[in-house]
């Protein structure tokens, strides 16, 4: 059974990150280049195999809703990536693993990505304090001068959220994928490079998380940003995903939208572009059974 904790920190070495970065972006152009080609029109009786999760329970309800989400936003407002953490760990029938559990992974292992307004530099410390925002701005004449917090904001602007780092979602498939001595290489095993892959992972019953541009994921211009949400299902040129913002009577639930616009909107921001391959670690170990899953309440 997997244990949580032995997700690898996102902190890494210099030439590890560059790394890697490298082949995230090499992934990530692939799978743009496969998209721009590929006819969507081909789809139109795609066969209906992944069995699409009950409902959930939703960031409206309190228990998530005004809950710190690292050094900056609530749950409710930046949860989505833990959120397909759970929704993958549920299919591997790991429902055991509460939702506080991933979490804390995401925040204390220093996933949940921020910085200060005024500054450009990427943050992940869980909380900041005087001392850790010193180190972070070593040559940073105004917050070494400072002595609270309180004065590092008025110089450098408050906390902004980023997100969550893509690299969890690689670094938690491949902790699963070692309990069951199944060999991947992280970043390149963990990615889908083209469209056929990704349909062949429907067609046996995986799920496939994804990350988003709002603005096309929405057809709303004034969409800023993206987010994580889950593919489950390809019908009658649609695609349904899970999307932890869908908000009805406590229940986060499902969206439709034209298949097209699901792709177009994965790789509207292209050196952010992330789709999982979660299959290996499902199919080898025999978790899809008549492609039915266990969705646990979160």
């Amino acid at each position: 059974m997997v244990n949580i904790s032995s997700v690898p920190n996102f902190w890494v070495s210099k030439e590890e990150h560059l790394e890697r970065q490298r082949f995230h972006l090499a992934a990530g152009r692939a799978l743009r280049k496969n998209i721009q080609a590929f006819d969507f029109n081909s789809l139109e009786n795609f066969p209906q195999c992944t069995q699409i999760p009950d409902l959930i329970v939703s960031f409206s309800n309190p228990k998530w809703a005004n809950r710190q989400f690292g050094a900056v936003n609530t749950v409710q407002k930046a949860g989505c990536l833990p959120f397909v953490a759970k929704l993958f760990l549920d299919e591997l029938y790991h429902d055991n693993i509460d939702f506080d559990s991933i979490l804390n992974e995401v925040v204390t292992k220093n996933y949940r990505l921020w910085k200060l307004a005024k500054r450009k530099k990427t943050l992940s410390m869980a909380s900041p304090t005087v001392e850790d925002l010193k180190k972070a701005f070593p040559d940073d004449k105004e917050i070494q001068s400072c002595d609270t917090l309180e004065e590092i904001y008025s110089v450098a602007g408050k906390p902004v959220g980023i997100g969550g780092s893509m690299f969890f979602m690689d670094n938690l498939i491949i902790s699963n994928c070692r309990i069951f001595d199944i060999v991947l290489d992280t970043y390149q095993d963990t990615r889908f490079h083209n469209v056929e892959d990704i349909l062949s992972s429907l067609e046996n019953g995986c799920s496939v998380p994804v990350r988003v541009n709002n603005s096309v994921y929405l057809n709303d211009a004034s969409a800023k940003g993206g987010h994580y949400i889950t593919l489950y299902r390809i019908e009658d040129g649609m695609a349904i995903v899970m999307d932890s913002c869908i908000d009805e009577n406590y229940n986060s639930g499902i969206r439709k939208l034209p298949v097209k616009q699901l792709f177009d909107a994965m790789i509207a921001d292209p050196d952010k572009i992330c789709a999982w391959d979660t299959s290996c670690i499902q199919l080898t170990n025999g978790v899809i059974k008549d492609n039915k899953k266990i969705i646990s309440k979160l």
